[in-house]
C-alpha cells in the first residue's frame, strides 16, 4: 500500500486483511495524522518516500520492499471480506497465472454514478463488507501478482502493472473476490481530488500524446471532472493510437461528450458500435435511445428502452429516460408510470420521489404534488430538504386538517430550520392567516 493521510480508513482496511497476509508493505508519502502509527499497530513493515506527484514511482518503491511470493495491492479506502480469504488463498496454488483481475466493487450512494461503462446495481449482495449501502458498480482491476525481478508500475496516475505482464505474455488470470471500494462514498474528497488528478494525467501524456494508455487516464478524468471538450479530444486519441481492442468505456464516453456538447448525431455511431458488439450493453441502450429522444426520433428511441427494460429491469435509468420521452410528448399519465416503475424497484431513493414531485410542479399540479410529497415522507422522513415537508403541510392546512398539518410542519421546522417556505407556512399560522397555495 501507499498511503497520506489515511488514519479514518486505514485501521478497518487492515483488519480485514490481517489473516489474509503474511506480510504487510506500507509507504506513506508524508502523512501528518496519525496513518504511520496505525500502520506499525499491525506489524507492518513501513517505508517513507516524498510524494513527487507520481503514483507509480511510489507503488514501485513499495514492491521495493516486499519479500513474499505473491503481492495484494490495496489502497486504504478498501477492504477485502473474510468470505473472500479462502478463495484468494486457493487462487495462489494454481500454476497456471501469474497474477489476476479481482473484481473492484464501487460503493456509490447515487443510482446515476458512473464507473466508467459499468452499470449501478442496487446492492443486494451477502458479503458484510459494504452491506450499508445502496448501490455499487464492479469493473475488474488488476491487484494481485507474483512478484517478479524488474516488475514495475508506469504512468504518473492510474499507474499500471499489467502492461508489464502482457508485455512479457504471462497469462493473467481471472478471480472471483471482490475488492469493496468505499471512496467514492465521500464526495467532497472525490470533487476535490478531480482538478489535481486530471493534471497528474495531462502531465502524463504531454510527451507521449500517442500513447493509448495515458489517453484513456485523460479522457478518464476529463469525464469525472465535467470537462467535455477535453474526454473527447483525449477518447478520439484512443481510438486513433490503440493496438488493442478499444474497451467499451470509450465509445461510451465520447458517446456522453458528443452528448454533452449538444452533438448528439455524432454520438450514435459509437454506441452503435457498443451494441453490434455486445446487444444488451445497459447504458449503450439507454443513451442511444436519450441521444434520439434529444434528437426528436421518438419512434426509433422506444424499441432501444424495451430492450434496455427487459434486459436491465433494476436499472432506473432506461425508466428515467422513459420518462422524459412521454413528458416531452405532452403524456404526462404515461411519464408519472415510468417514474413509479422506478421507484417501485428503489422505494428508498430520494432523488426519484423528488422528481416525480418536480414534474408535478413544473405541470401546475400542486395537489398531485402534495400527495406524492406526502408519500415520500412516508417512505424517507427526514428527506426532501424542507420541500416535502412544506407542500404536504400546506395541502393539509389548506384542507383544513390543522393538526396533522401543524405536526407534519413541526417536524419540517425542527430538520430544516432555514427553509423559506416552512417559515412562511409557520408565519402564516402564527398569524392566523390562510396558507397560500
Amino acid at each position: 500500500m501507499i498511503t497520506k493521510n489515511e488514519a479514518a480508513a486505514l485501521g478497518h482496511c487492515l483488519d480485514s486483511v490481517r489473516s489474509l497476509v503474511d506480510e504487510i508493505v506500507i509507504v506513506d508519502t508524508g502523512s501528518t495524522d496519525a496513518t504511520v502509527a496505525i500502520a506499525e499497530s499491525f506489524g507492518a513493515r513501513i517505508g517513507h518516500f516524498p510524494w513527487r506527484d507520481d503514483f507509480a514511482a511510489a507503488r514501485n518503491e513499495s514492491l521495493r520492499l516486499c519479500t513474499g511470493d505473491w503481492v495484494l495491492v490495496l489502497d486504504a479506502d478498501e477492504a477485502i471480506d473474510k468470505a473472500d480469504h479462502g478463495k484468494i488463498r486457493a487462487a495462489l496454488e494454481q500454476v497456471s497465472a501469474a497474477a489476476f483481475h479481482l473484481v473492484s466493487r464501487n460503493y456509490t450512494w447515487d443510482w446515476a454514478a458512473k464507473v466508467f461503462d459499468q452499470p449501478v446495481l442496487p446492492n443486494r449482495t451477502g458479503y458484510a463488507e459494504g452491506a450499508e449501502f445502496p448501490f455499487y458498480a464492479d469493473m475488474p482491476i488488476f491487484r494481485l501478482f507474483r512478484r517478479m525481478p524488474g516488475m514495475g508500475y508506469a504512468g504518473r496516475i492510474h499507474e499500471l502493472l499489467d502492461p508489464w505482464f502482457r508485455g512479457r505474455n504471462l497469462p493473467i488470470g481471472h478471480l472471483d473476490a471482490v475488492i469493496h471500494h468505499f471512496g467514492k462514498l465521500d464526495e467532497t474528497r472525490e470533487k476535490a481530488k478531480m482538478a489535481y488528478y486530471l493534471e497528474l494525467a495531462e502531465r502524463d501524456t504531454a510527451d507521449q500524446p500517442r500513447d493509448a494508455d495515458r489517453q484513456f487516464k485523460v479522457m478518464a478524468q476529463a469525464e469525472v471532472a465535467g470537462q467535455w471538450e477535453k474526454a473527447l479530444a483525449a477518447g478520439l486519441a484512443v481510438l486513433r493510437h490503440s493496438r488493442r481492442p478499444v474497451p467499451f468505456a470509450v465509445l461510451i464516453t465520447l458517446a456522453r461528450a458528443y452528448h454533452e456538447l449538444g452533438r448528439d448525431p455524432e454520438a450514435l455511431p459509437h454506441l452503435q458500435r457498443v451494441l453490434q458488439s455486445q446487444p444488451d450493453h445497459p447504458q449503450a441502450l439507454w443513451r442511444m435511445a436519450f441521444s434520439l429522444v434529444v434528437l426528436g426520433r421518438e419512434g426509433e428511441a422506444r424499441p432501444y428502452l424495451a430492450r434496455a427494460i427487459a434486459a436491465h429491469p433494476e436499472d432506473q435509468m432506461p425508466f428515467l429516460v422513459l420518462c422524459d420521452l412521454e413528458e416531452r410528448a405532452g403524456r404526462l399519465t404515461e411519464a408519472r408510470a415510468a417514474l413509479r416503475s422506478a421507484i417501485e424497484r428503489h422505494p428508498q431513493d430520494p432523488r426519484l420521489r423528488q422528481g416525480l414531485v418536480d414534474m408535478d410542479l413544473r405541470h401546475r399540479m400542486q395537489a398531485q404534488a402534495s400527495a406524492d410529497a406526502m408519500e415520500a415522507l412516508r417512505a424517507l422522513p427526514g428527506q426532501g430538504g424542507g420541500q416535502w415537508h412544506a407542500l404536504a403541510a400546506g395541502f393539509l392546512l389548506r384542507a383544513g386538517h390543522r393538526i396533522p398539518g401543524q405536526a407534519v410542519l413541526e417536524l419540517g421546522l425542527a430538520a430544516f430550520p432555514r427553509h423559506e417556505g416552512l417559515r412562511a407556512l409557520d408565519a402564516a399560522v402564527r398569524s392566523g392567516e390562510a396558507p397560500e397555495a
